[in-house]
């Protein structure tokens, strides 16, 4: 089978970029290593790292199952939502549109949305060369840009989305053979843009690939959080990812930080990004908290075995209260209790499988931490539940071998249909 991947945004493979492959990349080499032919249609500019990895349109062999055709926009941003980041995607569509045409057609095409106009030329060339599409939905574009804005504004920041976005949005999610999504929620945004959902339609949650590292690389990272000051008999609570305020609520994690009296307690905040520099600041004089920046999967996994807790600690915004973001799954898949702020659909997972607890505040995360600590038994259980939580619905090597099977089916059976649509003509 020939697959086309579309996905800007994630670390590629290949020494690219850094950072661990993610859904996309996770995907494109499984494809590549059960026999597929993978073209992943990416961009030279690297998301996560806002630079270039090159500086014209480029091809990369990743081996001999996997190629990255890396598209090239001279519009390179700096924030995430930005006028500049919407010129970008519209220079990826026209270049995809332009360079596809000299492509040997795939049988199948994988889009993950966003963005917009990379999906949106996908779809336009799947309808021409009767290629069934796949959209993933893993963000809410175009509403997500209405956020920024106050709430008085609001209403008129829709009707300009709706002008700018409506039509291209609108024919991606009508004209898609296949919608799915990361949560139910976001096949509603299918819906809200026309599509009447059809029995294929479904969800795929972020799963992850807990492939242990070699015993040379967990070793220097078991002695880099020892160099932190972590060690096996502390409790660990651990937040991975983006450190960014706007999306993370690091108000309260800090506030729980502050008043925790409880030295065997440790809070560990793992990553990068626009806000910490002033977390350093605010925790300046906290022996209780470590900021370790951006680590690699080694480190991370050393980090995972190490911790009692994994933090969701998101704000309640449209686009993230019922998410389940790649952390999820990343801590399940050590047995961690995941302490969630989120309202929607982590809370409700985590509270009907009785491996985690929601807290709204710094007091109530503190109160879940101390209770879940005096209680080993208690612990241990949600700990187990965890873990079979992962293996039942968050592991890669199950979910994402599930969803390779279901794409080899679909197009199998839409290259019979269209055989039969022909042949009726």
């Amino acid at each position: 089978m020939r697959i086309w991947i579309v996905r800007e945004g994630e670390p590629l493979p290949g020494g690219i970029a850094n950072g661990r492959l993610m859904r996309s990349g996770m995907l494109a080499t499984l494809f590549a290593q059960l026999g597929s032919e993978v073209v992943w249609w990416s961009s030279t500019y690297l998301h996560y790292e806002k630079r270039y990895a090159f500086l014209s349109t480029t091809v990369v062999d990743v081996d001999k199952n996997l190629s990255l055709f890396l598209l090239h926009s001279k519009n390179g941003y700096r924030k995430n939502i930005s006028l500049k980041r919407i010129r970008y995607s519209k220079d990826l569509g026209k270049t995809f549109r332009e360079e596809s045409k000299l492509h040997q057609k795939p049988d199948i095409i994988y889009c993950s949305w966003p963005i917009i106009d990379f999906a949106y030329e996908a779809v336009r060339y799947g309808k021409e060369h009767s290629i069934p599409v796949v959209i993933d939905i893993r963000d809410l574009w175009p509403d997500t840009f209405i956020q920024p804005f106050p709430k008085l504004l609001k209403p008129l920041a829709k009707i300009g989305i709706n002008i700018i976005f409506k039509r291209k949005v609108s024919y991606v999610m009508q004209n898609a053979t296949v919608v799915i999504g990361i949560i139910p929620k976001f096949l509603k945004l299918a819906e809200s843009y026309g599509r009447n959902l059809r029995p294929q339609d479904h969800v795929v949650h972020h799963s992850y690939n807990n492939t242990p590292v070699s015993d040379m690389e967990r070793q220097q990272a078991d002695s880099y959080w020892k160099e932190q000051g972590l060690t096996q008999d502390q409790c660990v609570v651990s937040y991975i990812g983006s450190i960014s305020n706007r999306i993370g609520d690091f108000d309260t994690l800090l506030e729980a930080a502050r008043q925790c009296d409880d030295p065997s307690i440790k809070f560990v905040f793992c990553g990068a990004g626009g806000y910490l520099d002033e977390v350093k600041r605010l925790t300046n004089g906290l022996s209780n908290v470590v900021l370790s920046g951006y680590r690699g999967r080694a480190e991370i996994q050393s980090l995972l075995k190490l911790s009692t807790f994994g933090l969701l600690s998101y704000r309640n915004t449209d686009d993230f209260i019922d998410s389940l973001p790649n952390k999820f799954g990343e801590y399940l898949s050590e047995g961690l209790v995941i302490l969630t702020s989120l309202k929607g659909d982590s809370r409700r997972i985590l509270e009907e499988e009785h491996c985690g607890a929601y807290y709204s505040d710094a007091q109530t995360l503190l109160a879940a931490i101390n209770n879940l600590k005096g209680n080993t038994q208690l612990l241990e259980t949600m700990s187990k539940n965890a873990l079979g939580l992962y293996h039942r619905e968050f592991d890669a090597s199950k979910v994402y071998h599930d969803f390779y099977k279901f794409l080899k089916s679909l197009a199998r059976d839409f290259k019979k249909e269209q055989g039969r649509t022909v042949d009726h003509a």
